[in-house]
């Protein structure tokens, strides 16, 4: 919702961009705005009155350069802004946190975003000693992802929580938990549910924190060699092919020894971390006879909800009907979760087209703007040289026309020859020139009239002849044009 209501305020579209901006203003709405839209003194004012809240103004954070470090531990409101135009922002690298759990070792590692998977893989082989190509890295909310993803690509949150699967690598000697499960395999055979090998959040990214069509229930086996009831149990119920099958078909089965003391003790810390102290208290006052446990878990938005504890003074019939009773449960709230899922898939669907619709309509707007700026700019372009070549023939043809000789009197001392040209628009241009005078002065004349003797020919009628081929030279006398003269002007083509 903020993200929605950030974008709707600036106008930023880009998605990685715009997170990056709420990050640096932890998320403040109001701040975030303020510091990518100047206001007068920092205020915003809220769409629905007139009370005026104020914002910091925007400061870019630095970050440091990526780093990994281990442990060994286990309805929204719209804002509009007073002015509507914004600052360029130059986008800063966005820094990702990922806390990598194998198996009793977390590892912290801090990227850019503008990183890859395989980046996140290299550290962690350093970290962990482990091979990169023997490594799977899961926990991402898109399912697997390949390692040249680019992290910005996946859009992320700041904090991440993933790990690291090695089915290929036989589990450490040191390790309890895997120690236990091989033990496990050589007491009761290798007809036994598939146990997930991993942390407790490994096995709650597996179960819960998919699409909804791949959930599955989880169900934690605890197992305590000191009960009567154990060999029974597991030899007979959690072994039966029947079982085996339901849980490998419908669960994530994870199995904890609570034999040892040390052991109990961690598994009630994660218990009480994951589903609350009045679970923790239940499996604490167990007493070892009624051991071993099988807790049935279904993940809900909020929080990990237990179906069902059933110990070990059971039947087979009896487990399978608690099993599938729990799978009832599941299969609702999970055909819920889907049909969610889908609406929620459906509406981010039209949105998307709805953004694609506008993106492109925006882009046709856009090159239609700019092809009518490039033809208003082409046409003045073009006016501007009509304008520049009629300046010029102007001051061509005020040049000529200054440059005529003065026109002869009627009655003068030598031969004068009367000319009559007939334009092309059907008036009579007349006038008096010295016989001697060159066939040239004619053309000037004609060309100050606005006939430039380059785009017109003057032509005579008898006999038929076109002027402008003579020799521009010789005298109106020379080319027999006296003592009076006819001529028309036509266009060449």
């Amino acid at each position: 919702m903020i993200l929605a209501d950030f974008q709707a305020c600036t106008g930023i579209e880009n998605i990685d961009e715009a997170i990056t901006l709420l990050e640096q203003n932890n998320w403040d709405l109001v701040a975030a705005i303020n510091g990518v839209i100047p206001q007068e003194n920092g205020i915003l004012q809220s769409e629905y009155g007139s009370e005026t809240i104020p914002g910091p103004a925007f400061n870019p954070a630095s970050h440091p350069t990526p780093v990994s470090t281990s442990s060994s531990s286990s309805s929204s409101s719209a804002f509009r802004p007073v002015m509507p135009s914004r600052q360029i922002v130059e986008r800063q690298p966005r820094m990702l946190d990922f806390r990598v759990e194998y198996r009793d070792r977390n590892v912290d590692v801090v990227l850019e975003d503008s990183c890859t998977v395989g980046e996140i893989k290299q550290i962690l082989e350093n970290e962990l000693q482990i091979p990169v190509s023997k490594m799977l890295l899961k926990g991402w909310k898109t399912g697997d992802v390949e390692d040249s993803t680019v992290l910005k690509s996946l859009h992320l949150p700041k904090n991440n929580s993933l790990y690291v699967l090695t089915p290929d690598l036989p589990p450490p000697s040191s390790s309890s938990h895997a120690g236990a499960l091989q033990e496990f395999s050589s007491r009761y055979g290798d007809c036994h549910p598939v146990f997930f090998i991993g942390s407790l959040e490994a096995a709650f990214q597996e179960a819960f924190y998919v699409k909804a069509r791949d959930r599955k229930l989880l169900a934690i086996y605890l197992h305590h060699d000191e009960s009567v009831l154990t060999n029974v149990f597991c030899s007979q119920m959690l072994c039966a092919e029947s079982i085996v099958s339901y849980l490998s078909q419908n669960f994530i089965t994870w199995a904890w020894d609570l034999t040892k003391d040390s052991n109990r003790a961690r598994f009630l810390t994660m218990c009480n971390r994951h589903f609350g102290s009045v679970v923790a208290q239940t499996i604490r006052t167990q007493k070892t006879d009624q051991f071993p446990l099988f807790l049935i878990i279904m993940g809900k938005r909020s929080s990990n909800e237990v179906l069902n504890v059933i110990q070990g003074n059971t039947t087979v019939d009896e487990l399978m009907m608690r099993l599938m009773a729990a799978m009832e449960i599941f299969t609702a709230q999970q055909q819920e979760d889907i049909k969610d899922e889908d609406e929620r898939e459906a509406r981010e669907n039209v949105k998307r087209e709805q953004d694609e619709a506008y993106r492109l309509s925006l882009e046709a707007d856009r090159a239609k703007r700019e092809a009518h700026e490039r033809e208003m700019a082409e046409q003045f372009r073009l006016e501007q040289i009509r304008k520049e070549q009629e300046e010029e023939r102007e001051a061509i043809r005020l040049s000529l026309e200054q440059a005529l000789p003065p026109e002869p009197k009627e009655e003068n001392a030598e031969p004068v020859s009367k000319l009559r040209i007939r334009t092309p628009s059907g008036e009579f241009l007349e006038r008096r020139f010295l016989a001697s005078s060159k066939l040239q002065i004619v053309f000037d004349f004609v060309a100050s009239k606005g006939f430039p003797w380059d785009e017109y020919k003057l032509l005579s009628t008898f006999p038929r002849r076109d002027v402008t081929q003579l020799d521009p030279n010789k005298s109106l006398l020379e080319v027999k044009l006296f003592p009076q003269e006819t001529l028309f002007l036509e266009a060449k083509e």
